[in-house]
């Protein structure tokens, strides 16, 4: 064999894409914190939260497809509710439970609905770390 197998061929600089890297910090969400989200009508539960958006699983596919914007969505916490939120669909894949997991970003966040969530998310962030209740192991 005259020529060499792809696989050991050198990928040219420049046409490796660069990797994806999160850029918030997502927080399991804790039976104990109970996060759902209002969107079209329908509760659903929240299965990890951050500033920039949430991850849903929900028992059935949603009608939602990936890109869609979803208006009028409310947060609800154990003692605060967050409405009139809007968001993009970003993905809909399948966890590693083999459910679908749907990812919500927020858009357009008002100064009110932004401090609410740091506010909120702070009490999780603290919650999570000192329980460790959530599955997760350390690195």
């Amino acid at each position: 064999m005259k020529n060499e197998s792809i696989e050991f061929q050198l990928i040219p600089e420049g046409k490796e894409s660069s990797p994806k890297v999160r850029q918030i910090f997502r927080i399991p969400v804790s039976k104990e914190d109970s996060v759902q989200v209002l969107i079209q009508q329908k509760k659903y539960l929240v299965s990890n939260i951050s500033q920039g958006g949430i991850g849903i699983s929900p028992d059935s596919q949603l009608d939602l497809e990936s890109n869609e914007i979803i208006s009028d969505c409310e947060l609800i916490l154990p003692k605060v509710r967050i409405s009139g939120l809007s968001g993009k669909v970003v993905h809909c894949s399948f966890s590693e439970f083999g459910t679908l997991q749907y990812g919500v970003e927020w858009l357009g966040l008002q100064d009110s609905q932004r401090k609410s969530l740091d506010e909120i998310l702070l009490q999780m962030k603290i919650r999570a770390l000192e329980k460790n209740d959530r599955n997760m192991s350390k690195v």
